[in-house]
């Protein structure tokens, strides 16, 4: 009997979760118009009908009927219709085991045309509430990212990570404050502050210090979105001062104060 082993595959599958945050059907008329936050997380539409559009960097883009769009994370733009706009929309991120998403080398808007009798196929799966649907309307997801991906020839890269990097991470995850100390992390992980730091440049290409923000306000857009927990709280949560630390903070990096984005709900 002749075997040939591939753990290098086993381990890239099993390291890597597509993370859907929110998803739904949302019906919209002439209000759906704005310009998002650029949020932590990349946005999947499935056009059900409308006359719906995008515009970036000087372009509009119609959103036509059978057709899917991505937008990465961090990608600005303002959106609209006419008339109505029919969308099945999904918020996703594909993280590694440290947390990184691997949707951030997608440079910009993606586009496919799975036909408007696959969109209309998804719809019912959405509220089924059986676990079969469930991952039915996750294949179909995989199946449209890995498409868009494969046509614009972008390849995602997972590298392999230290061990100090992957325990430091989910120790952040763990135990997500803004109070965090690179010392509180190096003796978690048994390496120096420097060796630690080093590392997280050398194979997250930032800083630790980078890498808690990302994930404290990854965590607040999540708690806006999800909860109706008050602002103080959920600065308290993550290890503000105050709220009013927190809110100035959120506004620089959105554009939005917590109270606003909580009332946008973008979808």
């Amino acid at each position: 009997m002749w075997i040939e082993r591939s753990e290098s595959l086993g381990a890239a599958m099993n390291g890597i979760h597509l993370r859907i945050l929110e998803c739904g059907h949302a019906v919209a008329g002439r209000d759906w118009v704005g310009s998002p936050a650029a949020p932590s997380y990349a946005r999947l539409y499935y056009i059900c009908g409308g006359d719906g559009f995008l515009r970036a960097g000087g372009e509009t883009i119609p959103l036509r009927p059978g057709c899917c769009y991505l937008l990465p994370a961090g990608f600005s733009f303002s959106h609209g219709c006419a008339v109505s706009m029919e969308q099945l929309y999904f918020h996703i991120r594909l993280p590694d085991e440290t947390g990184v998403d691997l949707l951030r080398a997608v440079p910009g808007p993606l586009s496919d045309a799975p036909g408007l009798e696959k969109i209309r196929a998804m719809q019912p799966l959405l509220t089924s509430g059986s676990v079969g649907d469930a991952l039915r309307l996750r294949q179909e997801v995989w199946a449209s990212l890995l498409g868009m991906l494969d046509r614009a020839g972008i390849e995602l890269n997972r590298p392999l990570h230290s061990r100090c990097v992957i325990d430091a991470a989910a120790y952040i995850r763990e135990h997500l404050s803004l109070q965090l100390t690179i010392g509180e992390l190096a003796a978690h992980t048994h390496v120096s502050e420097r060796t630690l730091e080093k590392s997280f440049r050398a194979e997250l290409g930032m800083t630790i210090g980078r890498c808690i923000d990302e994930e404290i306000f990854l965590r607040a857009e999540s708690l806006l979105r999800g909860t109706d927990l008050p602002v103080s709280r959920i600065s308290e949560e993550l290890g503000f001062c105050d709220q009013f630390y927190f809110s100035r903070r959120f506004r620089a990096r959105f554009g939005l104060s917590p109270q606003q984005y909580r009332r946008q709900r973008p979808i």
